[in-house]
């Protein structure tokens, strides 16, 4: 059975990849030294980077309970999971190679990875992920568990700080919460599927959403490509 689609899942998912492009053209803009703001861990860019990341998780965990709650889609989930996986394995090499004091060892892309092993199980039972997610969070915002683990063994051999990291803690909390989420009325009635009622309206706030593994692999080596051109010109 193919996964009920969902405008408003889709809605949220084309709002996270516009607001991390922003997000990132931002940090690029630093990079390059044309700014001198504290991105990507100033008060403010902490909380937006956030934003982003919830967004994200939250839509990853309703994705898995509107494919799997009537019964387990697995050559759907390791098909997509291979392709995440891959896309990981890019990044981290990727960053090996341009900032290795800096490489991203456990960014977004690993965690989804990841996220999507331990939450896929729970996907048919979103009360049950409800109660899951609600205990990670809260044992996180106790401090009874660190944001660095597991790596807090092999810490030593990490980078001090990475471009990009997400914890399991408290971060896989989300995706169970999106899974309960996609049980709930609210948001099977698809509540803001009415804001594309028209057909170009619906492409241009919908695909970006629909494609955005793929936006998200592209986005920052054009955005390289293009400041590096600009400062080789301009030197």
């Amino acid at each position: 059975m193919s996964a009920q689609r969902i405008v408003t899942i889709d809605l949220l998912r084309t709002f996270a990849i516009v607001l991390m492009v922003i997000f990132h053209f931002i940090y690029d803009l630093k990079f390059f030294g044309y700014v001198d703001w504290n991105t990507p861990d100033g008060h403010g860019w902490r909380s937006f980077r956030h934003l982003i990341l919830i967004s994200f998780f939250l839509c990853l965990g309703a994705s898995l309970h509107l494919t799997h709650a009537q019964s387990y889609q697995w050559k759907k989930f390791w098909k997509r999971w291979a392709q995440i996986a891959a896309s990981a394995g890019i990044i981290t090499a990727t960053s090996l190679i341009m900032v290795p004091a800096n490489y991203i060892y456990f960014g977004v892309l690993h965690f989804i990875a990841i996220a999507s092993m331990c939450c896929v199980l729970f996907a048919p039972f979103p009360k049950t992920s409800l109660a899951i997610g609600t205990v990670i969070i809260a044992v996180y915002q106790l401090g009874f568990v660190s944001g660095l683990w597991p790596f807090t063994t092999i810490r030593p051999l990490l980078p001090a700080y990475s471009n990009d990291y997400v914890g399991i803690f408290p971060w896989l909390g989300v995706v169970f919460l999106g899974i309960y989420l996609a049980s709930t009325h609210w948001l099977r009635s698809d509540p803001f599927s009415q804001l594309t009622v028209k057909p170009h309206l619906s492409t241009w706030l919908t695909k970006p959403g629909q494609h955005s593994l793929i936006i998200y692999l592209l986005h920052q080596p054009l955005f390289f490509a293009v400041f590096g051109g600009i400062a080789y010109l301009t030197n």
